[in-house]
Protein backbone atom coordinates (compact mmCIF):
# COMPACT_ATOMS: atom_id res chain seq x y z
CA UNK A 1 0.00 0.00 0.00
CA UNK A 2 2.85 2.78 0.32
CA UNK A 3 4.83 1.51 -2.30
CA UNK A 4 1.51 2.10 -4.40
CA UNK A 5 0.59 5.88 -2.49
CA UNK A 6 3.67 6.96 -3.34
CA UNK A 7 4.60 4.92 -6.81
CA UNK A 8 4.71 8.78 -8.86
CA UNK A 9 7.01 10.56 -6.17
CA UNK A 10 9.02 7.17 -6.46
CA UNK A 11 9.16 7.29 -9.91
CA UNK A 12 10.04 10.57 -10.42
CA UNK A 13 12.73 10.58 -7.56
CA UNK A 14 14.12 7.56 -9.48
CA UNK A 15 15.83 10.43 -11.68
CA UNK A 16 17.07 12.50 -8.90
CA UNK A 17 19.36 11.76 -6.27
CA UNK A 18 18.19 11.51 -2.77
CA UNK A 19 17.49 14.39 -0.91
CA UNK A 20 19.73 14.30 2.25
CA UNK A 21 20.94 17.94 2.59
CA UNK A 22 17.85 20.66 3.45
CA UNK A 23 20.33 23.19 0.76
CA UNK A 24 17.97 23.92 -2.10
CA UNK A 25 20.78 23.59 -4.60
CA UNK A 26 21.09 19.52 -3.61
CA UNK A 27 17.38 19.10 -4.38
CA UNK A 28 15.86 17.22 -6.45
CA UNK A 29 19.08 17.28 -8.61
CA UNK A 30 18.79 14.61 -11.32
CA UNK A 31 20.91 11.56 -11.77
CA UNK A 32 23.69 12.39 -14.35
CA UNK A 33 26.80 10.97 -15.73
CA UNK A 34 29.08 13.80 -14.61
CA UNK A 35 27.95 12.54 -10.89
CA UNK A 36 27.41 16.06 -10.44
CA UNK A 37 24.65 16.42 -7.17
CA UNK A 38 24.79 20.18 -7.22
CA UNK A 39 21.70 22.00 -9.15
CA UNK A 40 23.83 24.72 -9.93
CA UNK A 41 26.89 23.13 -10.93
CA UNK A 42 24.94 20.66 -13.01
CA UNK A 43 23.04 23.23 -14.58
CA UNK A 44 26.64 25.23 -15.94
CA UNK A 45 28.11 21.77 -17.07
CA UNK A 46 25.21 20.50 -18.85
CA UNK A 47 24.98 23.98 -20.72
CA UNK A 48 28.34 24.27 -21.73
CA UNK A 49 28.39 20.53 -23.04
CA UNK A 50 25.23 20.47 -24.71
CA UNK A 51 26.29 23.53 -26.50
CA UNK A 52 28.67 21.61 -28.42
CA UNK A 53 26.38 19.30 -29.68
CA UNK A 54 23.58 22.32 -30.54
CA UNK A 55 26.67 23.79 -32.08
CA UNK A 56 27.44 20.19 -34.47
CA UNK A 57 23.61 19.85 -35.36
CA UNK A 58 23.74 23.76 -36.80
CA UNK A 59 27.36 22.70 -38.84
CA UNK A 60 24.83 19.93 -40.27
CA UNK A 61 26.07 16.96 -37.83
CA UNK A 62 24.21 14.49 -35.69
CA UNK A 63 20.52 12.65 -36.63
CA UNK A 64 18.42 13.36 -39.67
CA UNK A 65 14.77 12.32 -40.06
CA UNK A 66 11.51 12.90 -41.17
CA UNK A 67 10.75 15.55 -38.05
CA UNK A 68 8.36 12.93 -36.38
CA UNK A 69 8.36 12.10 -32.96
CA UNK A 70 11.76 9.33 -33.94
CA UNK A 71 13.30 12.73 -35.23
CA UNK A 72 12.73 14.43 -32.01
CA UNK A 73 13.75 11.66 -29.67
CA UNK A 74 17.14 10.93 -31.89
CA UNK A 75 17.62 15.05 -31.45
CA UNK A 76 17.10 15.08 -27.61
CA UNK A 77 19.45 11.84 -27.19
CA UNK A 78 22.23 13.54 -29.18
CA UNK A 79 21.79 16.29 -26.98
CA UNK A 80 22.01 14.94 -24.24
CA UNK A 81 23.89 11.50 -24.90
CA UNK A 82 27.15 13.12 -22.31
CA UNK A 83 24.78 14.22 -19.41
CA UNK A 84 21.80 11.56 -18.89
CA UNK A 85 21.10 7.93 -19.52
CA UNK A 86 17.42 8.44 -20.37
CA UNK A 87 18.57 10.83 -23.23
CA UNK A 88 16.37 10.39 -26.34
CA UNK A 89 13.41 8.77 -23.68
CA UNK A 90 10.06 10.76 -23.84
CA UNK A 91 8.35 10.47 -19.86
CA UNK A 92 6.14 7.92 -20.45
CA UNK A 93 8.60 5.46 -21.04
CA UNK A 94 10.82 3.25 -18.72
CA UNK A 95 14.41 3.77 -19.28
CA UNK A 96 17.32 2.50 -17.03
CA UNK A 97 18.71 4.83 -14.64
CA UNK A 98 21.72 4.20 -12.45
CA UNK A 99 21.12 0.54 -12.99
CA UNK A 100 17.23 0.77 -12.03
CA UNK A 101 14.18 0.97 -14.76
CA UNK A 102 11.83 3.65 -13.75
CA UNK A 103 8.28 4.28 -14.18
CA UNK A 104 6.38 6.91 -16.31
CA UNK A 105 6.60 10.17 -15.08
CA UNK A 106 2.85 11.76 -15.52
CA UNK A 107 2.63 14.85 -14.78
CA UNK A 108 5.13 17.14 -15.11
CA UNK A 109 5.15 21.11 -14.30
CA UNK A 110 7.26 23.91 -14.18
CA UNK A 111 6.31 27.16 -12.32
CA UNK A 112 2.16 27.72 -12.90
CA UNK A 113 2.32 25.83 -15.86
CA UNK A 114 1.42 22.02 -16.17
CA UNK A 115 2.14 20.11 -19.07
CA UNK A 116 0.62 17.14 -21.01
CA UNK A 117 0.07 14.46 -18.96
CA UNK A 118 2.11 11.27 -19.78
CA UNK A 119 0.27 8.82 -20.87
CA UNK A 120 -1.12 11.47 -24.01
CA UNK A 121 2.89 12.14 -24.94
CA UNK A 122 2.44 10.07 -28.24
CA UNK A 123 -0.72 11.38 -29.15
CA UNK A 124 0.15 15.21 -28.84
CA UNK A 125 3.39 14.22 -30.58
CA UNK A 126 1.04 13.27 -33.48
CA UNK A 127 -1.17 16.41 -33.43
CA UNK A 128 2.08 18.75 -32.67
CA UNK A 129 4.24 17.39 -35.60
CA UNK A 130 0.91 17.37 -37.81
CA UNK A 131 2.36 20.56 -39.86
CA UNK A 132 5.74 18.62 -40.35
CA UNK A 133 3.89 15.74 -42.58
CA UNK A 134 2.72 18.49 -44.87
CA UNK A 135 5.38 17.95 -47.32
CA UNK A 136 3.70 19.78 -50.58
CA UNK A 137 2.48 22.23 -48.30
CA UNK A 138 5.85 23.03 -46.71
CA UNK A 139 7.33 23.40 -50.02
CA UNK A 140 4.69 25.82 -51.27
CA UNK A 141 4.58 27.59 -48.51
CA UNK A 142 5.67 31.31 -48.05
CA UNK A 143 8.14 32.64 -45.47
CA UNK A 144 4.97 33.57 -43.46
CA UNK A 145 2.66 30.29 -44.26
CA UNK A 146 6.33 28.33 -43.19
CA UNK A 147 6.78 30.18 -40.01
CA UNK A 148 2.81 29.94 -39.23
CA UNK A 149 3.31 26.36 -39.88
CA UNK A 150 6.79 26.18 -37.60
CA UNK A 151 4.92 28.34 -34.94
CA UNK A 152 2.44 25.39 -34.32
CA UNK A 153 4.88 22.82 -34.14
CA UNK A 154 6.86 24.96 -31.60
CA UNK A 155 4.03 25.93 -29.40
CA UNK A 156 2.45 22.42 -29.43
CA UNK A 157 5.95 20.67 -28.70
CA UNK A 158 6.33 23.38 -25.56
CA UNK A 159 2.80 22.03 -24.28
CA UNK A 160 3.75 18.24 -24.79
CA UNK A 161 7.21 18.49 -22.94
CA UNK A 162 7.76 15.08 -23.67
CA UNK A 163 10.76 15.10 -21.82
CA UNK A 164 11.84 14.69 -18.12
CA UNK A 165 14.37 17.89 -19.01
CA UNK A 166 15.64 19.53 -22.28
CA UNK A 167 12.78 19.78 -23.66
CA UNK A 168 13.49 23.40 -24.88
CA UNK A 169 16.74 22.49 -26.72
CA UNK A 170 15.49 19.68 -28.47
CA UNK A 171 12.14 21.13 -29.64
CA UNK A 172 14.23 24.17 -30.78
CA UNK A 173 16.96 21.85 -32.97
CA UNK A 174 13.81 19.64 -34.62
CA UNK A 175 11.86 23.17 -35.73
CA UNK A 176 15.46 24.72 -37.14
CA UNK A 177 15.96 21.64 -38.70
CA UNK A 178 12.62 21.58 -40.40
CA UNK A 179 13.36 25.60 -41.66
CA UNK A 180 16.55 24.16 -43.36
CA UNK A 181 15.22 21.18 -45.08
CA UNK A 182 12.83 23.42 -46.52
CA UNK A 183 14.77 26.21 -47.37
CA UNK A 184 14.20 28.55 -44.22
CA UNK A 185 17.38 29.73 -42.11
CA UNK A 186 15.68 30.14 -38.44
CA UNK A 187 18.38 31.43 -35.89
CA UNK A 188 16.74 31.30 -32.86
CA UNK A 189 19.65 32.90 -30.65
CA UNK A 190 18.23 36.05 -31.08
CA UNK A 191 15.12 34.64 -28.84
CA UNK A 192 15.15 35.30 -25.49
CA UNK A 193 13.93 33.96 -22.92
CA UNK A 194 11.00 35.95 -21.23
CA UNK A 195 10.36 36.01 -24.98
CA UNK A 196 9.97 32.42 -25.17
CA UNK A 197 8.13 31.76 -22.12
CA UNK A 198 5.23 34.72 -23.20
CA UNK A 199 5.35 33.49 -26.48
CA UNK A 200 4.29 29.83 -25.18
CA UNK A 201 2.08 30.86 -22.34
CA UNK A 202 0.13 33.27 -24.96
CA UNK A 203 -0.51 30.66 -27.48
CA UNK A 204 -1.30 28.01 -24.71
CA UNK A 205 -4.16 29.98 -23.26
CA UNK A 206 -4.95 31.34 -27.11
CA UNK A 207 -4.34 28.95 -29.77
CA UNK A 208 -5.27 31.61 -32.29
CA UNK A 209 -2.70 34.37 -30.83
CA UNK A 210 -0.11 35.05 -33.36
CA UNK A 211 2.80 35.40 -30.85
CA UNK A 212 4.88 32.13 -31.76
CA UNK A 213 4.69 33.25 -35.49
CA UNK A 214 5.69 36.59 -34.72
CA UNK A 215 8.84 34.85 -32.62
CA UNK A 216 9.57 32.70 -35.82
CA UNK A 217 9.30 35.51 -38.26
CA UNK A 218 12.13 37.24 -36.27
CA UNK A 219 14.02 34.41 -36.33
CA UNK A 220 14.22 33.93 -39.90
CA UNK A 221 13.69 37.38 -41.37
CA UNK A 222 17.49 38.62 -41.76
CA UNK A 223 16.59 42.42 -41.18
CA UNK A 224 14.49 41.64 -38.07
CA UNK A 225 17.58 39.59 -36.67
CA UNK A 226 19.77 42.43 -37.59
CA UNK A 227 17.30 45.01 -35.62
CA UNK A 228 17.09 42.57 -32.63
CA UNK A 229 20.69 41.96 -32.04
CA UNK A 230 21.16 45.98 -32.23
CA UNK A 231 18.98 46.47 -29.56
CA UNK A 232 20.79 43.73 -27.48
CA UNK A 233 24.19 45.58 -28.26
CA UNK A 234 22.33 48.83 -26.96
CA UNK A 235 20.97 46.62 -23.52
CA UNK A 236 24.30 45.70 -23.61
CA UNK A 237 26.19 48.91 -23.43
CA UNK A 238 23.28 50.61 -21.19
CA UNK A 239 25.15 47.54 -18.63
CA UNK A 240 21.61 45.55 -19.39
CA UNK A 241 21.71 41.79 -19.42
CA UNK A 242 19.95 41.20 -23.18
CA UNK A 243 18.94 37.72 -22.41
CA UNK A 244 17.02 38.67 -19.14
CA UNK A 245 14.45 40.97 -21.46
CA UNK A 246 12.01 40.14 -23.74
CA UNK A 247 13.02 41.71 -27.11
CA UNK A 248 11.15 41.60 -30.23
CA UNK A 249 10.41 43.79 -33.88
CA UNK A 250 7.76 45.63 -34.68
CA UNK A 251 4.38 44.51 -36.74
CA UNK A 252 3.30 47.04 -39.34
CA UNK A 253 0.05 48.79 -38.13
CA UNK A 254 1.39 48.67 -34.69
CA UNK A 255 1.50 51.72 -32.27
CA UNK A 256 5.07 51.92 -30.42
CA UNK A 257 5.58 54.31 -27.57
CA UNK A 258 8.75 54.80 -25.01
CA UNK A 259 12.12 56.26 -24.48
CA UNK A 260 14.80 55.63 -27.49
CA UNK A 261 17.48 52.93 -25.77
CA UNK A 262 19.85 53.17 -29.07
CA UNK A 263 19.53 54.03 -32.82
CA UNK A 264 21.64 54.29 -35.65
CA UNK A 265 21.11 54.91 -39.50
CA UNK A 266 19.15 51.83 -40.11
CA UNK A 267 17.49 50.41 -36.59
CA UNK A 268 16.71 52.21 -33.61
CA UNK A 269 15.58 50.20 -29.98
CA UNK A 270 12.82 51.69 -27.93
CA UNK A 271 12.23 50.43 -23.85
CA UNK A 272 8.30 50.35 -23.82
CA UNK A 273 5.72 48.75 -21.06
CA UNK A 274 5.64 45.28 -23.26
CA UNK A 275 9.80 45.08 -23.60
CA UNK A 276 12.00 46.38 -26.11
CA UNK A 277 10.91 46.66 -29.30
CA UNK A 278 13.40 46.84 -32.13
CA UNK A 279 11.99 49.21 -35.05
CA UNK A 280 13.18 50.28 -38.38
CA UNK A 281 14.93 53.85 -38.00
CA UNK A 282 12.81 55.02 -40.79
CA UNK A 283 9.92 54.86 -38.70
CA UNK A 284 10.80 57.06 -36.05
CA UNK A 285 11.15 60.84 -36.44
CA UNK A 286 14.16 62.36 -38.33
CA UNK A 287 14.93 64.25 -34.98
CA UNK A 288 15.96 61.51 -32.07
CA UNK A 289 13.90 62.63 -28.86
CA UNK A 290 15.93 63.60 -25.87
CA UNK A 291 16.51 60.31 -23.88
CA UNK A 292 14.01 61.36 -21.40
CA UNK A 293 11.22 61.73 -23.63
CA UNK A 294 9.33 59.72 -24.94
CA UNK A 295 8.09 58.98 -28.96
CA UNK A 296 4.55 57.25 -30.00
CA UNK A 297 4.17 56.35 -33.71
CA UNK A 298 2.30 54.06 -36.00
CA UNK A 299 5.09 51.23 -37.07
CA UNK A 300 5.05 51.07 -41.15
CA UNK A 301 7.77 48.75 -41.99
CA UNK A 302 7.53 45.46 -43.44
CA UNK A 303 11.64 44.92 -42.45
CA UNK A 304 12.05 44.65 -46.39
CA UNK A 305 14.51 47.02 -46.27
CA UNK A 306 15.82 49.14 -43.41
CA UNK A 307 16.43 53.13 -42.42
CA UNK A 308 15.66 55.97 -44.89
CA UNK A 309 17.22 55.92 -48.41
CA UNK A 310 18.68 59.39 -47.92
CA UNK A 311 20.40 57.73 -44.59
CA UNK A 312 21.84 55.33 -45.81
CA UNK A 313 23.15 56.45 -49.08
CA UNK A 314 24.61 59.24 -46.68
CA UNK A 315 26.22 56.38 -44.78
CA UNK A 316 27.67 55.07 -47.19
CA UNK A 317 28.76 58.55 -48.93
CA UNK A 318 30.12 60.46 -45.94
CA UNK A 319 31.34 58.41 -43.33
CA UNK A 320 32.99 60.58 -41.17
CA UNK A 321 30.02 62.39 -41.16
CA UNK A 322 27.83 60.12 -40.06
CA UNK A 323 30.06 59.07 -37.38
CA UNK A 324 29.96 62.55 -36.59
CA UNK A 325 26.18 62.60 -36.36
CA UNK A 326 25.54 58.64 -34.55
CA UNK A 327 28.70 58.23 -32.34
CA UNK A 328 27.16 55.23 -30.49
CA UNK A 329 26.25 53.73 -33.73
CA UNK A 330 29.96 52.65 -34.73
CA UNK A 331 30.46 51.10 -31.33
CA UNK A 332 27.53 49.14 -31.63
CA UNK A 333 28.31 47.56 -35.26
CA UNK A 334 32.00 47.18 -34.01
CA UNK A 335 30.67 44.81 -31.30
CA UNK A 336 27.92 42.90 -33.08
CA UNK A 337 29.83 40.18 -34.27
CA UNK A 338 30.76 39.58 -30.66
CA UNK A 339 27.96 39.73 -29.52
CA UNK A 340 27.06 36.95 -32.28
CA UNK A 341 29.44 34.89 -31.10
CA UNK A 342 28.06 34.83 -27.70
CA UNK A 343 24.64 34.52 -28.11
CA UNK A 344 24.17 30.66 -28.41
CA UNK A 345 26.27 30.45 -25.00
CA UNK A 346 24.38 33.25 -23.45
CA UNK A 347 21.13 32.13 -24.52
CA UNK A 348 21.52 28.83 -23.68
CA UNK A 349 22.47 29.34 -20.06
CA UNK A 350 19.54 31.87 -19.41
CA UNK A 351 17.05 30.07 -20.68
CA UNK A 352 15.68 27.88 -17.72
CA UNK A 353 18.38 28.62 -15.05
CA UNK A 354 15.76 29.41 -12.61
CA UNK A 355 13.31 26.89 -13.22
CA UNK A 356 12.88 23.63 -12.47
CA UNK A 357 10.96 20.32 -14.24
CA UNK A 358 9.26 18.56 -11.21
Amino acid sequence: MRFRLARDDEAKGSYTYPNTSGDEDYKDVLKNKLNIRSYSELREAEYAITDSRITELAEGKGPTGNHDAAHLKALHGYIFQDIYEWAGHTRNESPVVDGHRVEPVGGLSKGDTTFLPGSRIEMGLNEALRPARDVQGLRAATPEQFAEKAAHVLSELNYVHAFREGNGRANEALVVSLGRTYGHDIDLTVITKPRMIEASIETTNDPSSPAMKHLIEDAMDPNRRKAIRSAMSDLDQAGEKPFEHNIRTARQGEVIEGQVLGHDNRVASLVTEKGIVAVDRADLPEQIPADDEEVRFTARSDFKTLGRPEQVQDAHSQPGQQKAQEPQSQHINAELKAIEAQQLADRQRNRDQDDRER
